[in-house]
């Protein structure tokens, strides 16, 4: 980066300076001013604008828009986000930022733009609370690298205000649902029963089950360890980590190891009909004699709410099987940090957070049972502890005396 000063007027000076090429056009980008006066004043004003370039505090104005910032935001975050993540933000984007800002150049945004679009959102396309603060998400994290990159000076998302997060209304189906459930996957398709009894039982999410290998189950010490998720792309199905890029292991109850029995048996079977063999590596749930491909998220999803549609549950969703699992063991007792582990949260400040209202139940037993040990320790006092209470104390009686 380099300046210059020239005359030009008698006694104006316009100083410029070179601060890096456009992000889009390639072009050199200056700054220039206008200085009244001596050519050592206008030499004043070039070295301030250089200190502040050092500085990272001065920057050029880029012709870059916001599509251009957060393309190039999500091509570099390919490696980082799972490929239902980018498809996601860019649909988001596509569909409800890019009409209102895409064309918009980066340094032309303000935090009074950024509220009017998460308003219209709300009030005109009636998006949830949460979507909208996904796409705040989005808009905040694209424009922090705007910064970074030098193309704005502040991120005009940090003084925008999105909509306050709604409390999700959790209502998990009840024990006696979630059995006729079960007697309607099992007569229609054992394999498709088991599944629903996996994810009933461990709490896990449908891509989990999905990915399971035969590896994955210890029979002798009865634990499931649960490492990845298989997801739908574009031209297939790929398998990754887990939400929280952490493998877990769960032990297993008996009945639950006879599901997974039962279903081993079932692969064997099929395997034997066509002279295949059930590998470590072949898939739990496949329709593959061989289990070298695993089921579809989408199809499972897909029959499942045709058998809730059959029983009349419109409301119930298959991932309520997750949450079903957690508010059971949250209302039986378990600690937080156990249903946590299970569920594969992150840390168990994440299940408080989704599952609070249904502790009260159990924080109302808690008071009572207090009450009771209270209650017992004060109805029955110490005989002794009774006796020294209503006997003078050795000062008292000295008092007396005198």
């Amino acid at each position: 980066m380099s300046g210059s000063i020239r005359e030009k007027y008698p006694g104006v000076w316009q100083v410029r300076y070179a601060i890096g090429r456009d992000p889009v056009t390639g072009e050199l980008r200056r700054l220039s001013k206008n200085v009244k006066g001596t050519k050592r004043e206008a030499q004043k004003v070039l070295n301030a604008m250089i200190a502040e370039a050092d500085a990272g505090r001065l920057l050029a104005t880029s012709s870059a828009t916001f599509r251009d910032l957060t393309e190039r935001w999500l091509n570099m975050n390919k490696r980082n986000q799972s490929p239902t993540t980018q498809r996601t933000y860019r649909n988001l984007l596509e569909n409800r930022v890019y009409p209102a800002l895409g064309n918009r150049q980066v340094s032309s945004i303000q935090s009074i733009d950024l509220d009017n679009l998460y308003d219209g959102l709300v009030d005109r396309f009636e998006l949830s609370h949460s979507t909208v603060r996904q796409i705040h998400a989005i808009i905040r994290r694209s424009m922090r690298q705007a910064v970074l990159w030098g193309w704005i000076a502040n991120n005009p998302a940090i003084n925008a205000t999105p909509p306050r997060q709604e409390k999700a209304d959790l209502t998990p189906p009840d024990p006696d649902e979630v059995s006729q459930l079960l007697r309607a996957a099992y007569e229609r398709d054992e394999q498709f029963g088991n599944f629903i009894r996996v994810a009933a039982t461990t709490g896990a999410r449908r891509g989990e089950i999905c990915a399971l290998y035969w590896d994955n189950l210890d029979f002798k010490n009865a634990t499931l360890t649960i490492e990845n998720s298989i997801i739908e792309v574009p031209g297939g199905l790929r398998r990754k980590d887990t939400k929280t890029h952490a493998s877990r292991s769960i032990a297993l109850g008996k009945s639950t190891m006879e599901v997974f029995e039962a279903q081993r048996r079932n692969a064997e079977e099929r395997a034997a009909l066509v002279g295949e063999s059930v590998r470590g590596d072949s898939y739990m749930f496949s329709h593959e004699p061989d289990g070298h491909k695993p089921w579809t998220p989408g199809n499972v999803t897909h029959k499942f709410a045709e058998i809730k549609r059959e029983l009349g549950y419109h409301n119930m969703r298959l991932h309520d099987l997750r949450h079903f699992a957690a508010t059971e063991m949250m209302a039986g007792g378990l600690p937080v940090r156990t249903v946590s582990g299970r569920l594969g949260h992150a840390n168990p400040a994440t299940t408080l957070s989704v599952y609070s209202h249904f502790v009260k139940a159990s924080d109302q037993e808690a008071a009572g049972f207090m009450d009771d040990r209270v209650s017992v320790a004060t109805s029955a006092p110490d005989k002794k502890t009774s006796a020294k209470k209503h006997q003078p104390s050795k000062k008292n009686s000295a008092r007396s005396k005198r």
